[in-house]
């Protein structure tokens, strides 16, 4: 009898280990990064122009999907990039991410692109 009992606990113990480990993956699975590349934003950019770039329009519109969703601002750590970032910002605030939504984080591998990162606020922040 109290090997049934210890068996059960057991089972419902690595159940919902299970449970807790599908859900983290799928929490984990919630980030997307959308990447933009320089000659992209070479065009020149207007408020018609830059809501048909893909990566920012599909980045907006995860943001927009719900949630306490945030966006990362990856671009190269050199001044041009700084400068890239900040007027990617305020077109993204023009496109209705309020600017506590947005963040920038110089550093990316690659110096001719810049990568929107979009995911729930408390999985960015770890």
């Amino acid at each position: 009898m109290k090997t049934s009992k210890n068996y059960r606990n057991v089972k419902g113990k690595a159940c919902i280990l299970c449970l807790l480990l599908v859900t983290g993956h799928v929490w984990a699975n919630s980030v997307r990064i959308f990447t933009l590349s320089a000659d992209e934003w070479a065009r020149p950019r207007s408020g018609a122009v830059i809501p048909q770039l893909s990566a920012i329009r599909s980045a907006v519109s995860y943001w927009g999907k719900g949630g306490d969703r945030i966006m990362i601002i990856r671009y190269p750590g050199e001044d041009s990039g700084e400068l890239w970032a900040a007027e990617m910002r305020d077109w993204l605030i023009s496109l209705g991410v309020p600017s506590d939504y947005i963040l920038l984080l110089s550093g990316t591998q690659a110096a001719d692109e810049i990568k929107l990162v979009v995911g729930n606020r408390d999985e960015m922040e770890q």
